[in-house]
């Protein structure tokens, strides 16, 4: 059981940012880097920086958070990957936070409709849908106005020209406000005892990563580079 007011270190890596916060109740320390898909190459060094201007050691971190997606299966493999190791080796209590739940609080906190849906990319066309309560979807190239419909959007890592210039407008409020909202959220799951078990836990995968397909209850490689 982690004790109320423990030091929280989180982590997202869903979005083209890597972001890194250290907190209790609010941030102590936050690194957001723009990456792209080269989050590996900066993670644990943003650990290190959140680390070092909160003045204080990993041994004093009492809980890790990582969000889950869904966003870039690069990212969110190599977010997962470092949270995850990092429990085992502290032996430290671990919440898996839906990224798109935590974009959404981000977005309503600033203002914005709490049932809005969130949109990020999914590759080079595809897009993902996330709505309040709903599973995220893959929408195909040229659905997604029609699938969004006149539900507020909050486009993430999109040009105004995808979903409009309020939609990307509260898709940039919701990356600024990410880290506060990610810590926010881990802290409730943290609270009501929401332990996930890091082996069992894996990224928001809408649909399988590049050449992998599902089958016969199994997974296998694929033609499919999409």
């Amino acid at each position: 059981m982690t004790a109320a007011g423990a030091l929280i270190l989180a982590a997202d890596t869903s979005t083209r940012r890597s972001i890194v916060v250290l907190g209790r109740e609010t941030p102590l320390a936050t690194s957001v880097r723009e990456v792209r898909h080269r989050h590996g190459s900066h993670l644990l060094e943003q650990v290190d920086e959140v680390l070092a201007t909160a003045g204080v050691a990993l041994v004093d971190v009492g809980a890790l958070a990582v969000g889950t997606g869904p966003g870039s299966f690069t990212g969110l493999r190599v977010g997962l990957a470092t949270m995850k190791t990092i429990a085992y080796a502290r032996s430290l209590g671990l919440v898996g936070v839906p990224s798109s739940t935590a974009l959404r609080r981000a977005a309503a906190d600033a203002g914005a409709h709490e049932s809005a849906v969130v949109v990020l990319p999914a590759g080079a066309h595809d897009h993902y849908l996330a709505r309040a309560g709903e599973d995220a979807a893959l929408v195909a190239p040229g659905e997604l106005s029609a699938a969004v419909g006149l539900t507020p959007a909050v486009a993430v890592d999109l040009s105004p020209d995808v979903l409009g210039a309020d939609a990307a407008r509260l898709g940039t409020i919701a990356v600024e406000g990410l880290p506060a909202a990610l810590l926010a959220l881990a802290r409730e799951r943290l609270a009501a005892g929401a332990l996930d078990d890091p082996a069992e836990l894996t990224p928001v995968y809408v649909a399988l990563p590049r050449g992998v397909r599902r089958g016969a209850e199994e997974l296998g490689w694929s033609p499919d580079l999409r």
